[in-house]
């Protein structure tokens, strides 16, 4: 296929306040062949996610931004037909959101809006369902792309009914940040905490991220919690774990970290 035009983008050159070189330097930033791929599922290249987020980014007509977004829908980022998403989804998510929020061309936008979708609602290949953030190891990678989404709340709902329609999905991985807790008589904690995302119906269990995160995970369970606008919550947790939960201690939706294909 032949290249661009060098004409091709608009006479500025930019996505609004972010250029195409920005978006090419934060995909060549990335070493998508040291990121792990499941061994058994040859779809799984994550090389090819770097290469078609250039084409996504470069795109200027309606046919290379769909063959961009096929190519991230066939394989690395993730896999449409059998419906399983790989952990390079991790470092792409926020390039598309910065192609939603910066991107000059609709269709781009629409498509990196649809594969943050897929990404949320495929299933990861099993023993590779989690990820190494800066602010957590071994965190779901749905809830790390999550996260992602979140971070760009403001810019996704000025985006419209899509924009605010990813936030619903991504607001179900939520997450609970524990700033202290104290132990009852009848062995249930009750916690302040910050949330963010929506939890929606108690009782739940919670896979719990003690502090320091380079301890294990354990499950527990999430008898009642209230929130307000702001995501400051009290929460009651069922069986304390044996490493307890000490500040800093962060849950995630036990049902993400079982998640497997």
């Amino acid at each position: 296929m032949p290249p661009d035009p060098p004409d091709a983008l608009d006479a500025s050159g930019a996505f609004g306040a972010f250029g195409p070189l920005d978006v090419l330097g934060a995909i060549d930033a990335v070493n998508w062949s040291e990121i792990p791929r499941p061994t058994s599922h040859a779809c799984d290249e994550p090389e090819r996610v770097g290469q078609a987020l250039r084409q996504l980014a470069l795109s200027t007509t309606a046919n290379r931004t769909g063959d961009a977004a096929a190519l991230l829908a066939g394989g690395g980022f993730v896999h449409g037909h059998s419906g399983m998403v790989f952990p390079a989804a991790y470092e792409a998510a926020p390039i598309l959101l910065d192609l939603v929020e910066h991107g000059p061309r609709p269709q781009g936008k629409s498509a990196a809006l649809g594969l943050l979708s897929e990404a949320l609602g495929c299933l990861p290949a099993t023993g590779h369902n989690r990820v190494d953030t800066p602010y957590g190891t071994d965190v779901p990678l749905c809830c790390a792309i999550a996260r992602h989404i979140r971070g760009r709340r403001e810019a996704l709902v000025a985006h419209g009914r899509g924009g605010v329609r990813l936030l619903t999905e991504a607001d179900r991985h939520w997450r609970l940040t524990i700033d202290e807790a104290e132990p009852q008589a009848d062995g249930t904690l009750i916690a302040l905490a910050v949330l963010e995302g929506s939890l929606q119906g108690t009782p739940v269990a919670a896979e719990v991220h003690p502090s320091p995160s380079t301890r294990p995970a354990s499950t527990s369970l999430i008898e009642s919690l209230t929130a307000d606008a702001t995501g400051a919550a009290c929460v009651r947790l069922g069986a304390a774990p044996p490493a307890g939960v000490p500040a800093g201690s962060v849950l995630h939706p036990a049902e993400c970290g079982l998640r497997g294909h």
